[in-house]
């Protein structure tokens, strides 16, 4: 006989061998044995979830000549042997991908009409149902409807929202659900020791896994690696099949979350050169970080990750060490990378830039990726793990023995011995004598009377020139520039810290009352002298601002709890204002000298 393979030799026969559906599996036999039979079924689900195979045993179920009491058939009557070896032609088992068209649904319009030659029951069974066309199902539709009393129709698909909603109200409707890997896993390891292959149960877990809820598709792995000589091996399954290893995966996953690029881009490099195929590392990775963002956020993932309890503890251990912002953002980027590799001509690269994106949020503009940098920055304050970067060492070049005795030579020196600084004599200047101005209409020459100096004596050099400052105003603006000094110094005379608190206050309070120059306030600082408040600007427009506004200057009255308030600029709290009449300068010189002349 022909070798089969392991998924056909192994196929269902009774409603019992059927994995993971019992939902369905009981309604039918309870139907069967009440013979409550309807005219037409729908079986919905994803792949080798066992709808042609459960559609196969209701047809033998139906028409067996010796049912069992709970409703199976007994696979030992001539119905029953004839439907399994496929030689009853009253059973009839038609492809919609290859035969959707109107005239084939004509075809089985017409025949439908005559009785069955062999069995109770003519049994017609579609498989891809969703892919008729529009007339081939309006012409279904009828039929469907109102089938002969000898017909049953059962309908299977893979995409049940293609069906017309005429079409599925005309069935009963029966939803297959994936296989869970314990089923699977459980289900392989019976194959397996009926058939005395000999497997690993690590290996048999990979491959129930890798099946991803398809149990053909499971067995078709197993099929795959049974030419194994000796105990197939979970690096073996890895090999033949092309699957990331999941120490590898975790490796990946927590070299990507602490933001390591190099590590994670020489992990992506391993896998790759090993064999692994970008989408495929892909389609895991995102199921990594998937599995540990439900460890992160329910009390009992087990019900969820269809995974060991080995394998849920780890991801439980790594998903305290990250925030769900974070793997929402790496899931997001990887899940966009995936759908960008199918058509990009280098898809390596784009697996790699996503790495660097995810390890690196500031290179990623997206909001997802700002909500995964301020939530680890809230982490790390939370948990008082801020890094601090560590000064530089300073190098100090290593001291000759010349260099050291020429150092403590030149320290043992005292400090006298470097001589007395030269002192400028200040008497030559006292000396020069200060004559009275000369009225602009007095056209007499003056004449020095001094008797040391003659013209003879005047010496062959330039005398330097001084200026046009009259004599009299020189003593003037040396008595009054000390005055100015001690004014300006004395203005500050509060510590940064109240200033910084009282501006801070007051800018809160007025941005209440008037954003536009509460924001302008920012920009001043508040000093304090004798019981006046200055509100300080760099520039003169934020001021001028200001003061235009009374009610606003009257509410940082109100504000500081204060009578006396001024508004001005750095330049003149320290008394060199440019505004300033230079007026107001001589009058106040002439103040300190109880004189004054104007020209």
């Amino acid at each position: 006989m022909a070798y089969q393979a392991i998924y056909r030799k192994w196929r269902p026969t009774t409603f019992e061998d059927v994995v993971g559906q019992s939902h369905i599996t009981e309604t039918l036999k309870t139907e069967i044995k009440t013979s409550r039979l309807a005219h037409a079924y729908l079986f919905c689900g994803t792949r080798g979830t066992g709808k042609t195979t459960t559609a196969k045993i209701l047809s033998r179920a139906v028409n067996c000549e010796n049912p069992m009491p709970d409703g199976n058939p007994c696979n030992e009557c001539p119905s029953c042997k004839g439907i399994l070896s496929n030689t009853i032609m009253d059973v009839v088992e038609i492809d919609a991908a290859s035969n959707n068209g109107v005239d084939n649904i004509r075809e089985l319009r017409d025949e439908i009409s005559y009785t069955p030659a062999n069995v109770k029951y003519k049994i017609y069974i579609i498989d891809e149902v969703h892919m008729l066309s529009a007339g081939a199902f309006n012409a279904l539709l009828k039929t469907l409807e109102e089938p002969p009393a000898h017909a049953i129709f059962i309908l299977a698909t893979t995409e049940a929202h293609k069906i017309p909603a005429t079409i599925q109200s005309r069935c009963q409707r029966f939803d297959f659900r994936r296989i869970s890997a314990k089923n699977i896993a459980g289900r392989i390891g019976e194959i397996t020791r009926k058939d005395n292959i000999n497997i690993a149960q690590d290996a048999i877990r990979l491959v129930a896994q890798l099946g991803d809820g398809s149990m053909r598709d499971a067995l078709s792995i197993l099929d795959l690696c049974s030419g194994i000589e000796g105990e197939i091996t979970l690096k073996d399954i890895e090999n033949v099949t092309g699957a990331v290893s999941r120490a590898s995966l975790i490796d990946l996953s927590v070299s990507l979350i602490n933001g390591d690029i190099s590590k994670s881009i020489s992990l992506i490099d391993k896998m790759l050169e090993s064999g692994r195929e970008t989408g495929t590392l892909l389609d895991e990775l995102i199921m990594c970080f998937r599995e540990i963002l439900i460890c992160k956020i329910m009390d009992n993932p087990s019900d969820v990750v269809d995974k060991s309890d080995e394998d849920i503890e780890v991801y439980k251990n790594i998903a305290k060490s990250v925030s769900n912002e974070v793997l929402l953002h790496i899931i997001k980027v990887l899940s966009e990378t995936a759908g960008l590799c199918k058509t990009s001509t280098n898809p390596r690269v784009m697996l790699e830039a996503s790495a660097v994106k995810i390890c690196d949020p500031s290179a990623d503009p997206s909001s997802d990726a700002f909500a995964a940098r301020l939530a680890k920055i809230e982490s790390m304050i939370s948990t008082g793990s801020i890094p601090v970067a560590k000064p530089e060492p300073i190098i100090v070049p290593a001291v000759t023995e010349k260099v050291r005795v020429a150092t403590e030579e030149a320290f043992d020196t005292p400090p006298f011995d470097i001589g007395e600084p030269e002192v400028i004599a200040e008497k030559e200047t006292e000396e020069i004598p200060v004559e009275p101005p000369i009225a602009e209409d007095d056209d007499e020459e003056y004449v020095c009377e001094s008797e040391d100096y003659s013209d003879e004596d005047i010496p062959p050099f330039d005398i330097p020139d001084f200026g046009v400052v009259p004599p009299m105003e020189q003593p003037m603006i040396e008595e009054t520039l000390p005055i100015v000094e001690e004014e300006v110094t004395n203005t500050e005379t509060i510590s940064d810290s109240i200033q910084s608190a009282d501006i801070a206050s007051l800018t809160d309070t007025m941005m209440l009352k008037n954003p536009a120059l509460g924001s302008i306030l920012k920009q001043a600082t508040l000093k304090i002298k004798d019981g006046v408040y200055f509100v300080v600007f760099q520039e003169e427009i934020f001021k001028n601002t200001i003061n235009d506004n009374k009610d606003f200057v009257t509410g940082i009255k109100n504000a500081l709890n204060c009578e006396h308030l001024k508004i001005v600029t750095e330049k003149e709290l320290a008394g060199q204002s440019e505004s300033k009449d230079p007026l107001d300068d001589i009058i106040s010189m002439a103040d300190s000298v109880d004189q004054i002349s104007i020209f």
